[in-house]
């Protein structure tokens, strides 16, 4: 229904942008409900790693994780078969290594650890080799805190 000498409104067409030569439309705003995303799996193992160049970050199958972790744990496990306690000390440390920041919304958790770390930490822990305590510290240590 509509008052007399209203006008009806227009229908509202897509918005044209000119990028680098070529016409792009964008839709109006409306309210999408986009899937959530799915992690990729760590099935990969050392030898497999993709080389994202000379970056801090490395990634396996779509997973960024921190290069230089992974390439410790490499070299580790090369040289003796398997990550030790020191090692794993040492792993642990580059994990934990960045500045403090808050996270958590209104508990105000502080912590080091980045989401890029806790996924280097996961990778490492099911793909590489550990002695038997050096595996149980590290889980310790991971699962100690609420990173």
């Amino acid at each position: 229904w509509r008052a007399p000498g209203i006008p009806p409104r227009p229908v509202q067409k897509p918005i044209m942008f000119a990028v680098t030569q070529r016409a792009v439309s964008v839709a109006p705003l409306c309210r999408t409900s986009a899937a959530p995303k799915r992690r990729a799996s760590f099935v990969v193992r050392a030898g497999e790693v993709e080389s994202s160049g000379s970056s801090y970050y490395t990634v396996v199958k779509g997973v960024k994780l921190d290069r230089k972790v992974v390439d410790d744990c490499v070299a580790f496990e090369k040289n003796d078969g398997s990550i030790d306690l020191q090692e794993a000390e040492r792993i642990f440390a580059d994990i934990v290594d960045g500045p403090s920041r808050a996270v958590g919304g209104s508990n105000e958790t502080e912590t080091t650890v980045t989401n890029v770390e806790l996924d280097t930490a996961q990778y490492v822990f099911d793909n590489f080799k550990w002695e038997q305590d050096a595996k149980d510290w590290f889980f310790k240590e991971l699962t100690s805190k609420n990173w």
